[in-house]
């Protein structure tokens, strides 16, 4: 059962931002010769994969793999940014406060959407599991 859907955007340097961006926001390929800013595939091997393909599909480099082990921390992953040599996939709702020199923008035809499931054994008859899954299916009061 997909349980969230989110449209990811990218953070760069605000003077990159600002000269890649147009009326939609950035095109993803428009980020070539940046680096990626990633995490460790061990991370999330399906999720990893499934960047480095996307990021090919539009003419990106994807980089070196970070040494497995490493945490991509949120402080890293700004300065890296704030530095205007690389970019960071993040979400809308990016739980950081951005520093100054860091924009957030969207990707123009949302190429990036991260999916999160939540699956278990068509044979399980747990009722904690049952509630859980129809409380995903009821619409939120927010």
């Amino acid at each position: 059962m997909l349980v969230n859907r989110e449209n990811l955007g990218v953070l760069l340097a605000e003077p990159q931002a600002a000269e890649l961006a147009g009326p939609k926001g950035i095109a993803l390929d428009a980020l070539a010769g940046l680096e990626w800013v990633a995490f460790p595939r061990s991370d999330g091997p399906a999720w990893y994969d499934e960047l480095t393909a996307i990021l090919h599909s539009h003419g990106l480099d994807p980089g070196a793999r970070p040494p497995e082990g490493q945490r991509l921390i949120a402080e890293v992953k700004l300065a890296a940014v704030a530095a205007g040599h690389a970019f960071a996939c993040a979400p809308p709702d990016w739980s950081q406060p951005l520093p100054d020199g860091v924009a957030w923008s969207p990707l123009v035809g949302h190429p990036l959407i991260r999916r999160t499931w939540a699956v278990w054994p068509t044979d399980s008859r747990r009722q904690d599991l049952g509630r859980l899954i129809a409380a995903f299916e009821q619409p939120s009061n927010g």
